[in-house]
C-alpha cells in the first residue's frame, strides 16, 4: 500500500465523525498526519527477557502534532489493523508498539 491508500482507509472510516474525541481530548483534524512509513519495535517480554523485532508501519496520527510527541496511531503495512506506539526506553532507536487495537476509531478511542 502507499500513503494515499492508507490515508483513504483512515478518512473513510472517520466518515462524518470528525468531531469524535477521546480521553486525551485529541482533535482528529489537528492530529491526523499524512501517512509516513517508519519502523517500530514490537517488543515481547517473556520471563523477564526482551525480544525485539522491527516492524514497518504507517504513522497516521500524532497525539501532540505541534511538538511531535505523545502516542502515535500506526497502521500495519497493509492497512488492515491499527495500533498505538510511543516512546520506549531512552536507548530505543525507534518508537515501541504498545499493541494492535483493530480499526482506526477503536484505536483512537483506546488512546
Amino acid at each position: 500500500m502507499n500513503a494515499n491508500q492508507i490515508q483513504y482507509i483512515v478518512t473513510s472510516e472517520i466518515g462524518d465523525a470528525w468531531g469524535t474525541t477521546n480521553y486525551h481530548g485529541v482533535d482528529l483534524r489537528k492530529a491526523l498526519v499524512h501517512p509516513q512509513q517508519v519502523k517500530v519495535i514490537e517488543r515481547q517480554v517473556d520471563d523477564g527477557k526482551f525480544t525485539d523485532r522491527l516492524v514497518d508501519v504507517w504513522i497516521v496520527l500524532i497525539e501532540e502534532p505541534d511538538v511531535g510527541t505523545g502516542y502515535r496511531i500506526v497502521a500495519s503495512e497493509d492497512g488492515k489493523k491499527f495500533g498505538l506506539a510511543s516512546e520506549g526506553f531512552e536507548t530505543d532507536e525507534h518508537l515501541v508498539l504498545c499493541g494492535w487495537y483493530g480499526d482506526f476509531l477503536s484505536t483512537f478511542r483506546a488512546m
